[in-house]
C-alpha cells in the first residue's frame, strides 16, 4: 500500500507533487473506521479491482471538525490503526491530509479540480450521504455529482445504513467514553481496541500475584470510562483473554489515571513490546477496598467472570 503525506510516516511520497492515474477514490474523514466508512471504502476497493483503476482513500491526519470549531475531539483509532484497517482492506494508496486553516478556505469547485481532477486522475468517486466539503462545508452530494459529472467523473454516494442508527464517530466517541462496549463494536463491526508500546509501571499487580502490562494513552485518544473491563490481549502474535483496568488504583493509594492489563495464562516480561487491547465488556466500577486481602479477592473474581464470559460466547 502507498502512502502520501506532508509528513513522515511508513512508506511516505510527496503530496504536493502528487499526480496519479485512473483512480477510484473514497471521500471522507475516517477517523472511527465504522461501519459506514467501511462501507465507502469497499465499495471503492471492488469498483477499482473491477474496472482496471488504483484504489484511493483521501483522508486527513487530524480531525477538521476540530480545527473548524477549535475544540479538542477525541481520535477513536490511533493514525498507525487506521492504516492498517485500509491495508486489510485492499486499499492500493492512501493520501492523508492535514486539515488546516488555510486548507479550509479552499473552495469546493477547486477541491474537485485540484485534488480529483489533476491529483487523481479520478474515473469514480464514492462519498457517504452526509458528505460535505470545501469552504463553510459548502460542496455536498449534489454538488460533487454536478461537478463531478463536467469531467466525467463517475460518483456514487453510499447510504451507510448498516444497522438502524445513523453510524457516527460522534456516537461511537460517546459510547466508549461511557464503556458501552458491545454497542461500540455493533458500529465499528469489530472490539474498540488500543494499542501501545509496554511501559514498566509500580510493580502493584505484580506483589499482588495479578501482573499487569501498563500502557498510556496520548491526551487526544478516546478514553474509554474509568473502570475494569473484561478484555483481549494480544501480544506476539498471540491472543490471551484478560482483564483491564482502566483509571486509578485507590486501595494502593495512587489516583494516576492508566491502563493496566493482566492476561489470563500469561507469565512473560514484556515491557517495550506492543500490546494491543480489545474492549469486550464493562465489568465494574474501580472500587476503594478495605484491604489488599479484599481487593486480592476482588481481582479472582474479575479473573473468573472473564473466563465464563469467553466460554460462554
Amino acid at each position: 500500500m502507498e502512502y502520501y503525506a506532508q509528513d513522515e510516516l511508513f512508506n511516505k511520497h510527496d503530496l504536493d507533487n502528487l499526480q496519479l492515474k485512473n483512480t477510484a477514490v473514497a471521500l471522507g474523514v475516517f477517523d472511527a473506521m465504522h461501519l459506514g466508512h467501511l462501507e465507502i471504502i469497499d465499495d471503492v476497493v471492488k469498483y477499482a479491482k473491477e474496472n482496471g483503476l488504483k484504489s484511493v482513500v483521501y483522508m486527513f491526519r487530524n480531525i477538521p471538525k476540530s480545527v473548524i470549531t477549535n475544540t479538542d475531539i477525541k481520535n477513536v483509532n490511533l493514525f498507525k490503526k487506521r492504516l492498517h484497517i485500509l491495508y486489510e482492506r485492499g486499499v492500493d494508496i492512501v493520501v492523508a491530509e492535514r486539515f488546516t486553516s488555510e486548507y479550509m478556505k479552499m473552495e469546493y469547485a477547486d477541491f474537485i479540480k485540484t485534488y480529483l481532477v489533476e491529483k487523481f486522475d479520478a474515473k469514480y468517486v464514492c462519498a457517504g450521504f452526509n458528505y460535505h466539503f470545501g469552504y463553510k462545508g459548502l460542496g455536498n452530494t449534489e454538488s460533487l455529482k454536478e461537478l463531478c459529472g463536467k469531467y466525467g467523473i463517475k460518483v456514487h454516494i453510499a447510504e451507510c445504513k448498516a444497522l438502524e442508527k445513523p453510524v457516527s464517530s460522534t456516537l461511537l466517541r460517546k459510547l466508549i467514553a461511557s464503556g458501552e462496549m458491545e454497542e461500540a463494536a455493533k458500529y465499528l463491526g469489530r472490539q474498540f481496541s488500543v494499542t501501545r508500546k509496554v511501559e514498566h509501571g509500580e510493580n502493584i499487580g505484580h506483589k499482588l500475584g495479578f501482573p499487569t502490562a501498563n500502557i498510556q494513552l496520548p491526551d487526544f485518544h478516546v478514553v474509554p470510562k474509568f473502570g475494569v473491563y473484561i478484555t483481549k490481549a494480544k501480544v506476539g502474535g498471540k491472543w490471551y483473554k484478560a482483564i483491564t483496568n482502566v483509571g486509578g488504583k485507590p486501595t494502593v493509594g495512587t489516583n494516576k489515571p492508566c491502563i493496566e492489563t493482566y492476561m489470563l495464562d500469561f507469565e512473560n516480561d514484556i515491557y517495550g513490546e506492543e500490546i494491543e487491547i480489545e474492549f469486550y465488556h464493562y465489568l465494574r466500577p474501580i472500587s476503594k477496598f478495605e484491604n489488599i486481602e479484599a481487593l486480592k479477592k476482588q481481582l479472582a473474581q474479575d479473573k473468573e467472570s472473564a473466563r465464563v464470559y469467553f466460554n460462554e460466547k
